[in-house]
C-alpha cells in the first residue's frame, strides 16, 4: 500500500479521483446528515427555486426569492432578505444508519415547519423538493449498485471462468459457448428484455434487486473468458502441480493458489466495471424501467427533471445530478487506468518517475562494478 500510495502521487488524477470517490462514498453512507432535507421533503411554493445560497456581509446566508409568475415559475430576488444558514444545527429528525435517532445537519435554516426561508444549494425541482437533498440521498442506489453488481458479477466470473480453465475438455466447451450466447446479444438490448419480462409495479426494494441481478447476469462472461485462459496457463506452474499431488480439492486449488495470482487483474476488472453498471442503472431509471418515485437515485432524477430542452434551458441546475455521475464515471475510469499501470510489470520496469532513483553513493559496490565492466566492454 505504501507503494501504491507513492504511485499515485506521481498520477494527479489518480489520485484525485480516489480523494473524489473516498469523500462521495462517505456522504453518501451520512446521506441524512449532510442533507439538510429528506429526499422527499416539499416546498410546493418555491417549485423550480433558483439556487439561493449567497456570501451577505462576510456571512453565508439563503436569500430569499418571490414568484412572480407561477405559469412558467419566475422568481425575483427580494434584497436584504436572507435566511441565516446554520452548520451543525438542528433541523428535520432523520434515523442516522437507520436506526440513530438525531436531528443534527451539516448546514440548514431550520426544520420544514419553522419559518425560516429554506436553503437551496442547487435549485429545486418541479414540487419544490431540494435537489442537493435529493442527490445526496439518491447516490445510496447509484453508487451501491454498481459495487453490488460488479461484485455478483465478479463471482460468477471467477466460478465459471475457474471451472472452464482448469478442468478444460467438456466442461471448458460448455461454459464458452453459455458465455457466447449472452456476448451476442448486445448488452443493452438483453437488459431491456429481460426487464420488460418482469412486473412494472414492483416496490423500490424489489426494483433494486432485480436490476442488480439482471446486471450480473449480463456482466460475467466476458471477465470469465478472460479468467479462463489466465487459469488455463497458471494451471500448468509448478504450485498448481505440487498441489494436485498432495490431493488438494480442485475447488480449494483454485481459490488459495491461482485466484491470488490474478488478483491484479480482478481489481482493475472491479474498478472499469463499477461505472458501467451505474450508467446502466442510470439509462434504466431514465427509460422508466429502473427505480421510481418514491425512492430516488441519479437516473430518476434526470429522468423526471431533465423532460425537455425548454425545460432545462429555463431551470439549468436540473443537470446537477449529471455531473455528478459523468464526475464519478471519470473517476472510476482514472483510478482504473492508475491501476492498470500499476500493476502491469513493463509499466513497473520501465517506470513513470514514481520510483526514487538512487545516488551513486547508494548504489552497491558489486552492482557498480559490473556497470563498469559493461561500459568499459561497449565503449
Amino acid at each position: 500500500m505504501k507503494k501504491f500510495f507513492s504511485y499515485l502521487l506521481s498520477r494527479p488524477l489518480g489520485l484525485v479521483s480516489i480523494i473524489l470517490l473516498g469523500i462521495l462514498y462517505f456522504v453518501m453512507i451520512f446521506a441524512e446528515f449532510f442533507a439538510p432535507y429528506g429526499a422527499n421533503t416539499s416546498f410546493p411554493e418555491q417549485s423550480y427555486h433558483h439556487p439561493n445560497v449567497r456570501l451577505y456581509r462576510g456571512k453565508i446566508m439563503a436569500q430569499e426569492w418571490r414568484v412572480t409568475n407561477t405559469v412558467n415559475w419566475k422568481y425575483v430576488r427580494v434584497r436584504d432578505h436572507y435566511a441565516s444558514l446554520r452548520f451543525f444545527a438542528r433541523g428535520e429528525p432523520y434515523r442516522l444508519l437507520g436506526f440513530i435517532p438525531a436531528s443534527r445537519h451539516l448546514f440548514t435554516t431550520g426544520p420544514r415547519k419553522a419559518e425560516a426561508y429554506p436553503v437551496f444549494l442547487m435549485g429545486a425541482d418541479n414540487l419544490g423538493r431540494d435537489l442537493f437533498s435529493r442527490i445526496i440521498h439518491g447516490s445510496r442506489i447509484s453508487l451501491t449498485i454498481g459495487f453490488v453488481a460488479t461484485a455478483i458479477s465478479l463471482a460468477l466470473a471467477v466460478l465459471f471462468g475457474g471451472l472452464a480453465g482448469y478442468f478444460g475438455g467438456i466442461t471448458d466447451w460448455a461454459i464458452m459457448r453459455f458465455s457466447e450466447f449472452f456476448m451476442l446479444i448486445p448488452g443493452l438490448y438483453l437488459i431491456l428484455f429481460l426487464r420488460s419480462l418482469m412486473a412494472n409495479n414492483m416496490d423500490s426494494g424489489q426494483a433494486y434487486m432485480m436490476i442488480t441481478l439482471i446486471l450480473s447476469l449480463v456482466g460475467w462472461p466476458g471477465s470469465a473468458r478472460t479468467i479462463r485462459g489466465m487459469v488455463h496457463a497458471i494451471k500448468r506452474e509448478e504450485f498448481v502441480l505440487n498441489s494436485q499431488l498432495e490431493m488438494i480439492p480442485p475447488l480449494t486449488i483454485i481459490i488459495r493458489f491461482i485466484i491470488p495470482q490474478i488478483a491484479s487483474l480482478l481489481i482493475v476488472s472491479i474498478a472499469l466495471s463499477i461505472p458501467g453498471f451505474i450508467m446502466t442503472e442510470t439509462t434504466l431509471s431514465y427509460l422508466g424501467l429502473g427505480i421510481t418515485d418514491p425512492a430516488v437515485s441519479w437516473g430518476s432524477l434526470i429522468k423526471r427533471d431533465i423532460s425537455t430542452l425548454a425545460n432545462l434551458r429555463a431551470y439549468p441546475w436540473l443537470l446537477c445530478p449529471v455531473w455528478f455521475l459523468l464526475g464519478v464515471t471519470l473517476a472510476f475510469n482514472f483510478l482504473g487506468d492508475a491501476l492498470r499501470d500499476y500493476y502491469d510489470p513493463y509499466h513497473t520496469i520501465s517506470g513513470f518517475g514514481w520510483r526514487r532513483k538512487r545516488k551513486p553513493e547508494e548504489t552497491p559496490n558489486k552492482e557498480r562494478a559490473v556497470w563498469k565492466i559493461l561500459f568499459t566492454r561497449k565503449k
